[in-house]
């Protein structure tokens, strides 16, 4: 059986990761996290297991917990490249623009967790984007789609049994 739980850690607007008003900036420690983040219809949790026992420790989120750091685009495929150890092909992964004219990105089959592109990523996607009439497109592999504006919500609670 699973051990469910406050996790205690929050993710600041700055995408900060805080445990008891502590910023976490250990990098093996963010490391383990963001490899262990995942999201369901109660929120967003780190999985931990050990041998057969696991555990879900929730976290508060209000700003992104993931990064895309680079974006490799070759004739036929675009990957996206995280701090969270994993790469998306375009796909599996959505691209959304900002009220602030940023970019970020969600994995197609887990809506809870965003990703910041960081600025070297962005800078390597900007080849491609291109804005016209107040609206951001993406053009690539001889097809030219919209970037559709972000209109969920950043945040994600805690699960109403912790608040």
């Amino acid at each position: 059986m699973t051990r469910i739980f406050d996790s205690e850690i929050y993710i600041s607007p700055a995408d900060e990761w805080i445990f008891r008003e502590n910023k976490i900036d250990k990098e093996e420690i963010l490391q383990y996290f963001r490899n262990n983040l995942h999201g369901n219809d109660k929120g967003v949790y780190i999985e931990n297991k050990f041998g057969e026992l696991s555990e879900h420790g929730y976290i508060r989120v209000d700003g992104c917990p993931c990064h895309v750091l680079h974006v490799e685009l070759t004739d036929n495929t675009m990957v996206f490249y995280t701090d969270d150890g994993r790469n998306y092909p375009f796909g599996e992964f959505e691209i959304y623009e900002t009220d602030d004219g940023g970019l970020i990105g969600l994995r197609t089959a887990e809506e809870r967790i965003k990703y910041r592109f960081t600025w070297n990523a962005a800078k390597e996607l900007s080849d491609h984007l291109e804005e016209e009439g107040g609206i951001t497109y993406l053009e690539w592999n001889g097809v030219k789609m919209e970037v559709p504006k972000y209109t969920g919500e950043i945040l994600v609670p805690l699960p109403e049994d912790y608040t």
